[in-house]
């Protein structure tokens, strides 16, 4: 496709886009559905007491199982599908982790000790604009289990205050009665399910555990493990560290700290790490970016080809590809795990590129993954530059005499002229595009943000005259399953904030086409 042809679709899909903007503001108040949104979905979560207590953790075991969700493990949180058009999907998640937490604990008191403990069934939502999806509960776990010394423990399902305000939704808890004998251990173990969260650009998937609710107990915890079972090589491939107490979904940039969090013992497909003394804070949550499993199913039929038939440039530039895909998200940027899979997808190329002279492709990959690393602060050096121009001058003069070549391959000179443009633009372009971006993923963003610090309840938490939890079984089972007692609000016509975010959005998307299209000419 040439430079006027592609002008002339940028044109015409410019006029198009007014009228999709009315036909949007038009549908806005009847579909309900932020397909776009993504449910904020439970993690792991440490025990705690309904107030202060003498009682001590000794120890603190959790094992965390990753493996690819299935159309069953749909029933593992409750949610609302059409806030977030997973009714459109058999499967709503791509991976889950079945957790087991055991914990030993310990009554150093001559007498008794009986109390209520506390388990947290959705997210903290502290960053999180509900708005958004005014239909929604939060999501919770469902499949909450729980014994004390081997012995089934029913428990009842609290919807608490938000503490974050009366506007924000109802959390729910979970808690269950137990007794701690005089100078005994006694021994809680909790299961359950999780979804992983997407992250919303890029392939990877967020695993947490708030060790911070355990901080309750009398003095600090003896031992905690966690032990994370992955369904592929636990590696810095596969697993990457997120920031200390905070969890932020990367958009267009990788928001991470590299390699593989600190102080971790890996065995085959088994990442473990041990805390002695421990005295948990906000800091001290877990979080872990884990590599998407079908895209590591992908890269290692993609490795198996090329060490299979080293001499077919085909299966060097498929792989090449796949690594791309690995190592960038959106606009060429650097993914969570670009230092894993840069340097050998930039090999990959050159493989390719030494096994089909011909194929275009191969350079506009290469110059694509080498001016990745420096996509965000625009700091590349000349050398890179010109490493980068070389190899846009090669694919172009190699399209011209082979323009099938990158229709087929999916890649071509004029992606890396799109990323040199975005590359070179200046302060003011650079913010007029990012606040377009930022009110097209407005939402999307704003939804995938989780704080790892739990919400706090009070002393003596004490659940809500409508949500009363009965004794019976039946009754709790009827109860969990009937959604939060909030009302829903009803659909509301005219001008949401969806048709005014669409008509900004459009607005800032039709201006920088347009710089676009008049910088080409």
């Amino acid at each position: 496709m040439n430079i006027s042809r592609r002008s002339s679709i940028i044109l015409l899909v410019c006029a198009l886009l007014p009228v999709s903007i009315g036909f949007g503001l038009v549908f806005s108040s009847q579909v309900r559905a932020d397909v776009g949104v993504r449910p904020l979905l439970p993690g792991g979560s440490s025990l705690k007491p309904q107030d202060e207590t003498p009682i001590q953790m000794l120890a603190e075991r959790v094992v965390m199982t990753v493996r690819a969700a299935t159309e069953a493990d749909n029933t593992a949180v409750r949610l609302n599908p059409q806030a977030y058009g997973l009714q459109f999907q058999p499967i709503w998640f791509q991976a889950v982790s079945d957790v087991q937490a055991d914990f030993t604990m310990m009554n150093p008191t001559g007498e008794v000790v009986s109390l209520t403990a506390w388990f947290p069934l959705a997210s903290a939502l502290e960053n999180v604009d509900w708005e958004l999806n005014p239909d929604e509960v939060p999501p919770r776990i469902e499949g909450f289990q729980v014994t004390v010394d081997g012995n089934p423990v029913v428990h009842t399902v609290s919807e608490l205050p938000n503490p974050k305000g009366a506007d924000r939704p109802l959390l729910p808890w979970a808690s269950f009665p137990v007794i701690f004998p005089a100078g005994e251990e006694t021994n809680i173990q909790v299961s359950y399910m999780v979804p992983l969260q997407p992250a919303v650009k890029g392939s990877e998937l967020a695993l947490y555990y708030i060790f911070q609710t355990g901080a309750g107990w009398a003095g600090p915890i003896g031992q905690a493990e966690l032990v994370v079972n992955l369904p592929y090589p636990a590696s810095a491939e596969t697993l990457a560290v997120a920031s200390p107490g905070s969890l932020r979904l990367p958009y267009g940039w990788a928001d991470t700290l590299p390699g593989i969090p600190a102080g971790v013992v890996l065995e085959g497909n088994q990442a473990r790490w041990t805390w002695r003394d421990f005295e948990p804070g906000p800091r001290d949550n877990f979080a872990a970016w884990l590599m998407d499993i079908g895209q590591w199913q992908r890269l290692e039929a993609g490795r198996a080809r090329v060490q299979a038939h080293p001499e077919d440039g085909q299966a060097w530039l498929e792989l090449a590809s796949i690594y791309r895909s690995l190592a960038t998200v959106g606009f060429n940027s650097p993914s969570i795990f670009s230092e894993s899979y840069l340097p050998p997808g930039i090999e990959a190329y050159r493989k390719a590129a030494e096994l089909m002279p011909e194929h275009p492709a191969t350079h506009a990959g290469l110059a694509l993954l080498t001016l990745a690393p420096y996509m965000k602060d625009k700091n590349a050096p000349s050398e890179v530059m010109q490493t980068v121009q070389d190899e846009l001058k090669i694919a172009m003069e190699l399209e011209a005499q082979n323009p099938s070549l990158a229709e087929e391959a999916g890649i071509s000179s004029l992606m890396v002229e799109d990323i040199l443009n975005m590359y070179a633009y200046n302060a003011a372009t650079a913010t007029a595009e990012s606040a377009a971006w930022s009110t097209q993923s407005a939402s999307e963003t704003a939804a995938a943000n989780l704080t790892l610090t739990p919400p706090t309840i009070a002393a003596t938490p004490t659940p809500l005259p409508s949500r009363t939890p009965a004794p019976s079984a039946t009754e709790k089972k009827e109860a969990t399953q009937t959604p939060s007692a909030t009302p829903t609000p009803a659909p509301q016509g005219g001008l949401t904030n969806t048709g005014i975010g669409i008509l900004v959005g459009s607005v800032l998307v039709i201006a920088i086409v347009a710089y676009f299209v008049l910088k080409r000419k």
